[in-house]
């Protein structure tokens, strides 16, 4: 039977660190307290076999919302499980949409629910470069124009740093700023910056400085054996001067003196695919190296018959 768990956060993240994969940060107690710092709620849930999911309550339009489990559930529930789950969720907060991101062996029927494909919340394709405390080598893995573009970076005097939380906050506009520019160069919708601030309390926040400007900023967040690069911008003017393979590089080396073992670049084109949309950071990140990874992607089931016939309707007008 499923039930709420009811522990630490360390016991937590004790079942969740066991399964390694790519994305499983979004399952853990971390990733709860940024949802919370973002003003939604989060419930935890084991299935009868003790297999731990962590749903976060979203809005995604007028009337509806939705009971989204962000690269999860990492392991499948009993199909007996599914009505229980929803049960727990829906006794905390009525929703329309049960969202989930799982494993590969996913069924589209599930415990009576019916799920459908949609476009991708979290992506489903990834980069996974192995770390190795031998950094020599692991600069010699990488592309000849990678290394080619971190020594330029170097001759342009790019200073790359991890920022403290004093540092964050003294460089915080320069920084948010830096995000806008690039959302709007790419024609996407840049990361609120309410959420960049809640990740700021549980990121790794790194800056690349040419003098005091800065000219390249990420996030990344570490969870298990692995740091995963969660966003990015970078300075088109100044894009000459390289700085995001000399920030990269300067992660890269500190995550192995911390004893990660991969680095997970979150987020790249499929395999194969022309003119996608992340095609060029796509080709960024393979100068580093690494093996692609793929999970099954996003799928939605109805729990509010009514309000989910009125969301699928309008879906077909507006994607959300």
């Amino acid at each position: 039977m499923a039930k709420f768990f009811v522990g630490t956060d360390e016991e937590w993240d004790c079942l969740i660190a066991g399964h390694n994969l790519s994305g499983a940060v979004l399952q853990s107690s971390v990733w709860a307290r940024v949802q919370h710092a973002r003003g939604n709620v989060c419930v935890r849930i084991l299935d009868e076999n003790g297999a731990p999911s962590l749903w976060v309550s979203l809005p995604i339009m007028p009337f509806v919302s939705v009971w989204f489990c962000p690269k999860g559930p990492i392991s499948l529930p009993p199909q007996s499980d599914w009505v229980e789950i929803i049960g727990l969720l829906q006794s905390v907060k009525h929703r329309t949409v049960l969202r989930v991101e799982p494993p590969h062996g996913f069924d589209f029927e599930q415990g009576g629910l019916h799920f459908s494909a949609r476009r991708d919340v979290s992506s489903s394709h990834t980069l996974l470069t192995k770390i190795s405390l031998d950094t020599e080598n692991l600069f010699k893995s990488f592309h000849e124009k990678t290394r080619y573009n971190i020594r330029v970076a170097e001759k342009h005097g790019i200073i790359v740093k991890k920022l403290s939380h004093e540092e964050v906050l003294k460089f915080e506009d320069k920084i948010l700023a830096l995000y806008t520019l690039t959302g709007d160069r790419h024609e996407i919708a840049a990361t609120p910056r309410a959420d960049l601030r809640a990740l700021f309390s549980v990121c790794d926040v790194w800056a690349a400085f040419s003098g005091e400007n800065v000219v390249a900023t990420s996030l990344q967040i570490g969870f298990g054996k692995i740091l995963t690069y969660l966003h990015g911008a970078s300075d088109y003017e100044r894009r000459s001067m390289m700085a995001p393979y000399a920030l990269h590089w300067a992660v890269l080396q500190d995550a192995a003196l911390r004893g990660f073992e991969l680095y997970d670049w979150w987020g790249t084109a499929p395999l194969g695919a022309q003119n996608h949309r992340l095609s060029g950071v796509t080709r960024f990140k393979l100068g580093f190296g690494g093996d692609s990874a793929e999970s099954p992607g996003t799928f939605d089931a109805g729990i509010d018959r009514v309000r989910f016939a009125l969301y699928t309707a309008l879906r077909r007008v507006k994607r959300p």
